[in-house]
């Protein structure tokens, strides 16, 4: 018998038995074709596995390489495909690269990145679909559609709630979009474009969701003091819609409200009870990498960019927010200014340091840093607790996804801007803690990046070893497993990650990116 690849000696975990086999797996054409005893078989590729682990290709259900334009500008996505993600899921928080009513639509991604230049050729999610198809992908790709996108090519810059006529329009670019082959339909309703939906408009756009099966995800309303209300919002929402819904990147920012965690997960835990399809993803980081703007009050950036930086301008408004971030208890001395395209000046300099150089408070600094880069930076912000973070990756409703983008490995910023080191080793980082820390047993590490996620997002023939199944295939190093990448240098290749296959082609050997682009648009 011979195969296109074969994988010898390694010890299978499946992703949805709680059993690890010794095992050869054998692959043709883009499907795995036998897992078993193979030792009279040849390949036209041979993998060694003594002592690796063979585990189904790994799912990031929560990306933003479209929001970060990086899907576009690095299709290869080195970055995941050397952690071992083989499939993402974009439009996640509110924002997709489709559909686009209006050119203000494409707005509702400069809260990550400039939009200047952007030249897309497509309007409906469709179009995107089939423009993207035509990119050599290294992952496969599907693709929620965005509440802020929808909204924002409708509203333009207003903000206030829609009109039923408006609704309408959103339900039928919805609707389409999910005929030709959406994952979902996302929303964040933190940001200034969403904050202001009404429940019906949000519940007419869920149910249509829901009837097509697709997922619904959510970035919560509050993830510090109100994050209990936020979880409780989004469980109903779910059960009158009947939709499957995820919490994006749950967390409990700031330490001041970490001791609401029991109180949020038993909200979630008294959904899924009731019935309600209910699960969240996290990523083991305690640091995150947000939207500056979302620091003020809501009132202050409700109208996007310009009302914020004409809030910043008027004395009142100004001496209202320093009040408001004063009383927070917010320790934003250590809140370091991650990225900015529009002014780098203060890049890779904490709050507390710009504050002492300018000889004012840190909340000023906060403000003079938004004024200076047009209310456009990203910061990373040491607000997470470990033990916290450990316990959400341990819950039984989690998932493991990296809220990160795609780059290749040459990726280095020209202008000093620094990524999450999660956009090179979320995967890596998350399985070095299974095996340190003993966080949880490794088939049930492995179902949490793979079978579970695949599950959720509606994917087929995906996230398990199984034969007749897509070959999307890693064979990692337990013992040597692990994310080399740092806030102060994240641009460094995992380790650990020796074989990665993608729709039955090899994209990693030994360690190196073989330079196949295997990837594929995935629609629903």
């Amino acid at each position: 018998m011979t195969f296109d690849i074969l994988i010898k000696n390694g010890i299978v975990v499946d992703g949805f038995s709680n059993e690890a086999r010794r095992a050869d797996v054998g692959i043709s054409g883009a499907a795995i074709k036998v897992i078993g005893d193979l030792k009279n078989a040849t390949g036209g590729k041979t993998i060694l596995a003594e002592g690796k682990y063979i585990v189904p290709g790994f799912i990031d259900i929560q990306s933003h390489s479209d929001s970060y334009l990086t899907l576009l500008e690095y299709p290869a996505q080195e970055s995941l495909i050397t952690q071992g993600i083989t499939t993402i899921a974009v439009g996640h928080c509110g924002t997709s690269l489709a559909p686009l009513a209006s050119p203000e639509a494409l707005k509702s991604v400069q809260k990550w990145r400039s939009i200047a230049g952007a030249n897309l050729n497509w309007l409906k999610f469709g179009e995107f679909l089939e423009a993207l198809s035509h990119y050599q992908l290294g992952v496969n790709v599907a693709s929620l559609i965005g509440h802020s996108t929808l909204r924002r090519g409708l509203l333009r810059d207003e903000v206030r709630p829609a009109t039923p006529e408006e609704v309408q329009i959103m339900q039928r670019m919805l609707g389409e979009g999910l005929q030709a082959g959406a994952a979902g339909l996302s929303l964040g309703l933190i940001y200034a474009h969403e904050t202001d939906a009404a429940g019906e408009e949000l519940s007419r756009l869920s149910e249509m969701a829901g009837k097509k099966s697709r997922l619904l995800s959510v970035h919560l309303r509050s993830e510090g003091s109100h994050v209990v209300e936020a979880v409780e919002e989004v469980a109903e929402l779910a059960r009158k819609s009947g939709c499957r819904v995820k919490i994006s990147h749950f967390k409990i920012q700031g330490r001041q409200n970490w001791g609401q965690l029991e109180l949020a997960l038993s909200a979630i835990d008294r959904a899924y009870q009731r019935g309600v399809d209910i699960f969240f993803d996290v990523y083991p980081y305690s640091t995150t990498w947000s939207v500056l703007y979302t620091y003020l009050p809501k009132w202050a950036y409700e109208g996007g960019r310009e009302t914020i930086l004409k809030n910043l301008r008027d004395r009142s408004s100004r001496e209202r927010i320093l009040t408001y971030l004063k009383n927070q208890s917010l320790d934003l001395s250590s809140v370091l200014v991650a990225t900015s395209e529009a002014n780098t000046a203060f890049l890779g300099k904490t709050l507390g340091q710009i504050a002492r150089n300018q000889e004012i408070s840190v909340e000023e600094a906060l403000l003079n840093v938004l004024s200076a880069t047009n209310a456009q930076v990203i910061v990373f912000d040491y607000n997470l607790s470990s033990g916290i973070m450990e316990t959400m990756l341990r819950h039984p409703l989690s998932v493991i996804a990296t809220d990160g983008a795609g780059y290749d490995l040459g990726y280095a910023s020209l202008n000093g801007s620094l990524v999450h080191p999660r956009c090179f080793g979320t995967m890596p980082k998350f399985l070095s803690a299974v095996r340190e820390k003993n966080l949880m047993s490794w088939t049930e590490a492995i179902k949490k990046i793979t079978s579970r996620p695949a599950e959720k997002l509606g994917l087929k023939k995906r996230g398990t070893l199984v034969a007749g199944n897509y070959a999307d295939v890693v064979v990692l190093d337990p013992r040597g497993v692990g994310s080399r990448a740092s806030y102060e240098n994240p641009y460094i290749q995992s380790e650990g990650i020796d074989e990665v296959i993608i729709n039955g082609r090899s994209v990693v050997s030994k360690g190196q990116l073989t330079g196949t682009l295997a990837g594929q648009v995935m629609r629903f």
